[in-house]
């Protein structure tokens, strides 16, 4: 790389360039025999070329790990996604397309009306057999979920174009919901629904602006989006004056709304203002006695949380100016608001619960954080929230250990009676582990800690496939 790592988290941005299977030989503890089934992620697996370091942390490219969860132990799998972006740019070891954050060479000419290339490094979800890799501004991939090859892109005969990396199934009927935003002369979110892998688009609701929004909630009734003002100046992109990422602007001066699309598609979409914010993941978010119940990782602004992920590999991950977890509630009769946070530490981020529960209210959710007195750096523990009595439990990685995204992966039928599973990764050895912990007793010494042979890059999001007929071998 061209900059020495400033700070212990640092290494755990770098590349991971080789592709491994293997079986985990060094575990501590002992992994449930409830716990059995595919624990697939994604995220940034490639983040330089030719020793510089990508200009955004969403520009890498996307890198899927399969975790399999099996009676003769845990089985490590990683494969890149065969974007188009990924081989062209492997093949010249350079920059070739435009990214969230990069530019192509030859300045506005190399860049004018050129759209960023789908690098599909954010999420996946598994839908009707089907393994799709997620990005935001256009369809998924879709892989085999055996091998990790790439298949190609998935546009379900045409109905879908972008398609955000937050979808949502719900528990009761198995419907997939989920939303992309399209830009142009107007700018439009167009919701979708798959069932049984037969994609609809529902009605497009016309937005007053251009903005980016990242994730929304399910509820009985309800997709509902909380769309702060980070607006976009598309003309600015488009013209090839700057990233997509370059071109967003916050204006704070303008209220975050809160969109309601009626999940039948029928109805006239609602827009109900608040006090500016901004948001990229929601825990969950339910109706209740004439209100909705949103919970969230509210930011005040987009502006600490913009520069640090341009920054993030050299970034001190300040805690000021980070998320705070959030229980928004909306009377839905007057359209007022009302705003509780919960002591979960600084740098709240990566809200989840238990998926049994998406869409109706929920007692418990985990979420990565820091202790409220750090003033910098990335998130060394992970909390449980109870929001019947407020209480926080808390486990803790440091000195030395850095997780991600907290996933519940349910193994009983009360709604904590399951098994957080997060990668950590240690700034000592350079390494990476499989950690799971109990749900019920967070704080405890984990269940097991499974040591890969390597790192993995600090990835985003991903989801958990129980005894998967076509799990990784």
């Amino acid at each position: 790389m061209d900059q020495k790592a400033p700070h212990p988290w640092s290494p755990g941005f770098r590349t991971l360039a080789e592709e491994h299977s293997y079986r985990v030989e060094e575990i501590d503890g002992v992994v449930p025999t409830a716990l059995r089934g595919t624990l697939f992620r994604n995220g940034s697996g490639r983040n330089d070329l030719g020793g510089k370091w990508f200009p955004h942390w969403f520009d890498g490219d996307g890198m899927i790990s399969a975790i399999r969860f099996a009676d003769d132990g845990i089985h490590y799998r990683n494969r890149y996604v065969a974007t188009e972006s990924y081989r062209d740019e492997a093949k010249a070891r350079r920059i070739v397309h435009r990214g969230f954050g990069k530019m192509r060479p030859y300045g506005v000419l190399g860049n004018a009306f050129r759209q960023p290339a789908n690098v599909s490094n954010t999420s996946v979800v598994m839908e009707n057999g089907k393994l799709l890799s997620l990005w935001e501004g256009g369809p998924p991939t879709a892989l085999d979920a055996a091998t990790l090859d790439t298949r190609g892109i998935e546009t379900y005969a045409g109905a879908l174009k972008a398609f955000s990396a937050h979808p949502k199934i719900d528990p009761a009927t198995g419907e997939l919901f989920n939303f992309g935003i399209d830009y142009g002369s107007k700018t439009t979110l167009t919701p979708y629904r798959l069932e049984r892998g037969i994609a609809t688009r529902l009605p497009p609701v016309t937005l007053p602006y251009p903005v980016m929004n990242h994730d929304f909630v399910l509820t009985e009734h309800f997709l509902v989006f909380c769309i702060g003002p980070i607006l976009v100046k598309p003309l600015k992109f488009l013209l090839g004056f700057s990233s997509f990422d370059g071109a967003l602007h916050w204006a704070g001066n303008r209220p975050t709304l809160i969109l309601l699309v009626s999940r039948d598609g029928r109805g006239t979409p609602r827009l109900i203002e608040t006090g500016a914010f901004f948001q990229f993941h929601f825990a969950n978010g339910f109706e209740q006695d004439g209100a909705l119940i949103l919970d969230l990782a509210l930011y005040p602004d987009y502006l600490t949380i913009g520069q640090t992920l341009r920054d993030y590999w050299r970034s001190d991950w300040p805690a000021k100016g980070m998320a705070a977890l959030t229980r928004l509630t909306v009377d839905l009769a007057t359209g007022r608001t009302h705003r509780r946070t919960f002591d979960t530490g600084a740098a709240n981020e990566f809200p989840t619960i238990n998926p049994a529960f998406t869409g109706r209210r929920q007692r418990y959710a985990y979420i990565a954080c820091n202790p409220a007195d750090r003033s910098i750096g990335l998130q060394q523990q992970l909390a449980r929230i109870d929001f019947e009595s407020g209480a926080v439990v808390r486990h803790d990685f440091g000195p030395n250990g850095y997780p991600g995204e907290p996933l519940f992966i349910p193994t009983g039928d009360a709604e904590d009676d399951g098994i957080i599973v997060t990668l950590v990764f240690d700034s000592v050895s350079k390494k990476t582990s499989i950690v799971g912990l109990d749900a019920r007793d967070l704080a405890a010494r984990p269940l097991f800690t499974a040591k890969l042979r390597h790192h993995v890059p600090f990835s985003l999001h991903g989801c958990f496939v129980a005894d998967s007929p076509a799990a990784p071998r």
